[in-house]
């Protein structure tokens, strides 16, 4: 019976050659953390995802300091998002106090929110004068007529 040649070496010697290139392979994966038999790794791609904040306009009717139930939204103030790099965003707070924002693509942390009064009034902010993102707290901001 003849035996196929490949290259010079006999297949049964061919087998034996592959046999030992793959424990070889297995041995460095094992002692070194690659593995040489599997496919290249997929590389980690995390999605772009938008990022959205809210703020919320109080007015202190009971002049307490403190938002509470007394306390009415205020109309048409301003919430302004400002990223990292200094570009800002805002938007104006609704009938309900409160405004919202959209940023596309997400953004890189810390963000810091602001609000600011209404345009011709007579509203000073009392607190608190911005609310860095991330945080635990919403962004709630009260204003005083006095």
């Amino acid at each position: 019976m003849a035996n196929i040649i490949l290259t010079g070496i006999e297949q049964t010697q061919a087998r034996k050659s592959f046999r030992k290139l793959a424990i070889i392979a297995m041995l460095l994966s094992l002692v070194t953390g690659c593995n040489f038999l599997s496919p290249t790794p997929t590389p980690d791609v995390r999605p772009l995802v938008d990022a959205f904040f809210s703020g919320y306009a109080y007015l202190d009717v009971n002049d307490n300091g403190e938002i509470d139930s007394e306390d009415t939204p205020i109309e048409n103030a301003t919430l302004i998002v400002t990223l990292q790099g200094g570009m800002e965003i805002g938007d104006t707070t609704d009938e309900n106090g409160n405004a919202f924002i959209t940023v596309p693509g997400g953004v890189d942390y810390p963000v810091t929110l602001r609000m600011e009064a209404p345009k011709d009034s007579n509203l000073k902010l009392i607190g608190p004068s911005s609310v860095t993102y991330p945080s635990d707290e919403q962004a709630n901001f009260l204003f005083s007529s006095k």
